[in-house]
């Protein structure tokens, strides 16, 4: 189905939903459809295969039988304890990001929200708090668990944009056990898109007092020139009534005095990375030209980057960009980590770029 400003087309896959309706009261659905929301217009399941670029069948078997298609995967925690992740097979999990792209990316999410959206960036998330004396920092427990199927298909998948069953076999496919797994690309998204109402309240509130909000996931940030304890307790109260916990462990008020963070950022007088992350990570990539990657991983006794094989170079030298590119988002023009990631590029990549383990 194609829409130009004067015409409707439709296509082989469209036909079912033609027939049903008729040409004109069909073309009048898209069009309403379409004035309203930025999401593809969807009103079966055979436009639904095709909006995924999966057959029918494949639809229906995947739908009815999304739990049997995730692999658990255990975590060590850097400071004790485990971390569940869910991952989708291969199958599932291409078809989940084709849900993200086609539909999720062009789904409406809260200005405060500054996670997992396409125009979004980490920095976003800090710049808002710079140069405040007061800082409050909140953490939702088990966040993508307390997200519930009925939440999903309420909130992204309602019955106003899409019928009934097509809601329901979206959100089949993006959940496990009715809730939304740690692990699937669609569940950041997904979360943002629960929480828009969460956020423009509670957002609204703070802006009334000169608060400054912003959600990074499951981890709230608020700030402002005056103390912050009543906004806790705001906070507080409206998250257990969506049905989240607060993690204690992880709230925390800081003032200007000390070393005020927002998602790692330091945020006391500009945005920045904090010095203690950039001399180690100098210290790494030092040792890692100097020794190579290998003696690196042995020496450093680094053993998440050991397997059965030995140490697996390509695994630690992506572990190195990942810290490099957290640096660029903040410092793109920063010179010496930029001439660290060519070194490291020239070094280990570029000779082995057909195989890169």
């Amino acid at each position: 189905m194609k829409e130009n400003s004067f015409t409707i087309s439709f296509e082989q896959h469209d036909m079912p939903f033609l027939k049903k309706h008729g040409l004109f009261k069909a073309m009048r659905k898209v069009r309403n459809h379409n004035k309203k929301y930025k999401v593809p217009f969807i009103d079966d399941t055979y436009q639904l295969a095709h909006t995924l670029s999966i057959t029918r069948k494949q639809l229906f078997d995947l739908s009815r039988n999304a739990n049997k298609h995730y692999k658990q995967i255990l975590l060590k925690k850097r400071k004790g304890g485990v971390r569940v992740i869910n991952a989708p097979d291969p199958e599932l999990k291409d078809i989940q990001r084709r849900i993200l792209r086609r539909i999720l990316y062009k789904s409406e999410i809260s200005k405060y929200a500054t996670a997992y959206a396409p125009d979004r960036k980490l920095k976003d998330n800090a710049t808002p708090h710079v140069n405040h004396k007061y800082l409050l920092k909140m953490d939702i427990t088990d966040f993508f668990g307390s997200i519930t199927f009925l939440e999903v298909v309420s909130s992204a998948f309602n019955s106003k944009i899409y019928p009934t069953q097509i809601g329901a076999m979206l959100t089949a496919l993006c959940c496990k056990d009715e809730v939304l797994p740690q692990g699937a690309p669609t569940s950041p998204m997904l979360s943002n898109i629960v929480m828009k109402n969460f956020d423009n309240a509670i957002g609204g509130w703070c802006e009334k007092r000169d608060i400054t909000y912003t959600r990074y996931c499951d981890d709230l940030t608020f700030s402002a020139d005056i103390p912050l304890y009543n906004v806790y307790q705001k906070v507080e109260d409206m998250l257990i009534q969506r049905g989240f916990e607060v993690n204690e462990s992880k709230t925390k008020f800081i003032t200007n005095s000390g070393r005020q963070t927002v998602t790692g950022l330091t945020v006391n007088e500009k945005v920045s990375i904090p010095r203690d992350y950039k001399r180690q990570l100098r210290q790494e990539i030092y040792y890692a030209l100097k020794f190579g990657l290998s003696e690196s991983i042995v020496h450093g006794n680094k053993t998440e980057f050991m397997d059965s094989r030995g140490p697996n170079c390509w695994r630690y030298y992506q572990h190195l960009k990942g810290k490099l590119n957290y640096v660029f988002q903040v410092e793109p023009n920063n010179m010496w980590f930029r001439d660290a990631d060519e070194k490291l590029w020239v070094a280990y990549i570029q000779p082995n770029m057909r195989y890169p383990y």
